[in-house]
């Protein structure tokens, strides 16, 4: 999970004491195994990384679960599973599980569905609601920022909005990010240095840069061209539609790596 939000492994302990509320003493005993974690604790942990409590909770579980995913309305939903026994076919039950060797994926489906196929008997099957996405909006004019951060919390996301780079970085050493959406001109200065420090704290996750200065020269497009592919961000010129922002958000948080 730390891995996945970018923390550094010198700075896990620190992260953990903020996010828990205990001390440093008290952490490192929990991360080398000299102390238990309680549910409190892990709770604490879930909401302040935005993560769903029960992959965690099944972590420390004797039986760890599986993470997998049940295709329903279109969607794939996250779950975790507890497979027991062996793969046989024409299994009977509301609900069975199947495992692709060939990507290490576990799917689960009804199992009237699958009666041809070799399936796995389930014995606990767990679903928590994912937390949404957070988002930092950056930009100068409060107007601009605020509008595409209502557009994106009407899609389903928890997006915020910053007006000066000071203010976003800030909020990054107490609160996880997923997304990024930048303004490139910030004043008399470029994003360019705060995207570097972005890229150094989240090396992926979906970055969009905008920008409706390239048409006066304010802007340079060769430049953003070149940071665009340095820090995997997406361009966009103003004015841009937001459910264009909010579609390239949602191709990011996808992907293996945001496409630059």
């Amino acid at each position: 999970m730390l891995d996945r939000h970018g923390v550094p492994e010198r700075q896990r302990i620190r992260a953990l004491e903020a996010a828990i509320g205990i001390s440093y003493t008290q952490v490192r005993r929990r991360m080398i195994g000299e102390a238990p974690w309680t549910i409190d604790e892990i709770k604490k942990l879930a909401s302040h990384f935005h993560e769903p409590l029960i992959p965690i909770m099944s972590a420390l579980a004797d039986a760890p679960g599986i993470p997998a995913t049940l295709p329903f309305g279109g969607a794939a939903m996250p779950c975790t599973i507890w497979p027991v026994g062996e793969p046989l076919p024409g299994r009977i039950g509301p609900m069975v599980a199947m495992h692709d060797s060939t990507t290490d994926q576990w799917t689960v489906a009804p199992a009237a569905e699958v009666s041809d196929s070799p399936s796995y008997e389930l014995a606990r099957l767990l679903f928590e609601r994912a937390p949404p996405r957070r988002v930092a909006v950056l930009d100068d004019d409060r107007d601009s920022a605020q509008s595409i951060v209502d557009f994106l919390g009407a899609k389903g996301l928890d997006a915020q909005p910053f007006n000066c780079a000071i203010d976003l970085l800030a909020a990054m050493e107490g609160q996880p990010f997923d997304g990024f959406v930048v303004d490139w001109l910030l004043g008399d200065n470029t994003a360019k240095d705060l995207l570097s420090k972005i890229r150094a704290r989240v090396p992926s996750g979906p970055v969009v840069i905008l920008t409706g200065q390239i048409a006066t020269g304010a802007a340079s497009e060769d430049e953003l061209v070149m940071v665009g592919a340095s820090y995997r961000a997406l361009l966009f010129e103003k004015p841009t539609r937001p459910l264009s922002i909010f579609n390239a958000l949602q191709v990011g948080f996808t992907s293996p790596t945001t496409p630059g």
